[in-house]
């Protein structure tokens, strides 16, 4: 009886669902429970998984659960009253940010509250509140969170926005740059400290490491197909970011703006620091305000001394077609 409860009860919590009539059934029917135990058993089963049941419409600031187009359910949460919606990816664990969930955003999400936006913030899968698909090391369900920004964006469209707006820090800004690219519900989008594909490769050991487009988040074969302005924000001394984000620049449509800073931190980090936060969060409220007032393509550096082509290693590929152009341009 004990192993056909806890089967129950685990697979109600795997599912982020609640148990089925039947299942209820089948534990207050069981000959071998004693009623009032049948009833707490219940009781208990329904407290846990029910606030995580699937769900359309929210209460503010209380989470509540999307669905993938996969299938797979999300934790997501709803700040803030206005009709211009913000929706905020969060990026994958770092040093300083580990675990990472859609917590990271709560001092900018309190900003936009404060500036009459409403705040979309969801854990991705495997990530957070919100459980893996395919494993639990976070990196083998990131190649499908792009389809966690679909299920937001249908469900700012269905609580009638009236303007969209998307943020992703590192691989919430890579995933956002690939969905930006076929979904034009977006007004403008922002990319923070975001990596061009991510992740770079499958881990060795990984079930899935001879899977076909592993490599899905791929945000810069996409970045010419995203019409709306385009905010990019980076740290110059930040692994690879600074060059990273220069390619999006380079190759994205106007209107762009690239804002580097003097720093090392990534994402969230940059917009929470004392000493570059209030800038740059500044950056990120009048892109908002006024996406359309970026005029071409701009650059801020802040960072003058710093140069991409030093701050990391190109890609066995750029280097060959850097060296294919020197060619061309000698003959």
């Amino acid at each position: 009886m004990r192993d056909r409860l806890l089967n129950i009860f685990d697979s109600a919590l795997l599912k982020l669902a609640p148990p089925s009539p039947q299942q209820l059934l089948q534990l207050a029917s069981n000959r071998w429970m004693p009623f009032i135990g049948a009833g707490l058993s219940i009781a208990v089963a329904l407290a846990i998984v029910v606030p995580l049941s699937l769900a359309t419409k929210s209460d503010q600031n209380d989470p509540f659960v999307l669905q993938s187009a996969d299938g797979a359910r999300f934790v997501a949460e709803v700040n803030g009253e206005g009709d211009d919606w913000v929706l905020l990816g969060h990026m994958y664990r770092t040093k300083n940010t580990n675990p990472t969930h859609r917590g990271i955003w709560d001092k900018l999400a309190e900003r936009l509250v404060a500036e009459g936006y409403r705040v979309l913030r969801w854990d991705f899968r495997c990530h957070g509140d919100t459980p893996c698909v395919y494993s639990d090391r976070q990196i083998e369900d990131v190649p499908e969170i792009y389809l966690e920004w679909e299920a937001a964006i249908d469900y700012a469209v269905e609580e009638g926005a009236e303007q969209i707006f998307g943020i992703g820090v590192s691989m919430g800004g890579t995933s956002l740059m690939q969905v930006a690219a076929y979904r034009d519900e977006f007004t403008a989008v922002s990319a923070i400290s975001s990596p061009n594909i991510f992740p770079n490769k499958p881990p060795k050991d990984s079930d899935r490491a001879g899977e076909d487009g592993f490599d899905k988040l791929d945000g810069l074969t996409t970045v010419t197909d995203i019409q709306v302005p385009k905010l990019y924000i980076a740290g110059a001394r930040n692994q690879c970011s600074y060059w990273q984000s220069n390619r999006y620049f380079k190759k994205a449509g106007e209107p762009v703006r690239f804002v580097i800073y003097e720093t090392d931190l990534h994402g969230t980090e940059i917009l929470d620091d004392e000493e570059i936060g209030p800038d740059a969060v500044g950056e990120v409220l009048d892109f908002l305000e006024d996406p359309h007032g970026i005029i071409g393509k701009e650059k801020r550096n802040l960072a003058p001394d710093a140069d991409p082509s030093t701050e990391c290693w190109p890609p066995e590929d750029d280097e060959e077609e850097e060296a294919e152009a020197t060619e061309q341009g000698d003959t």
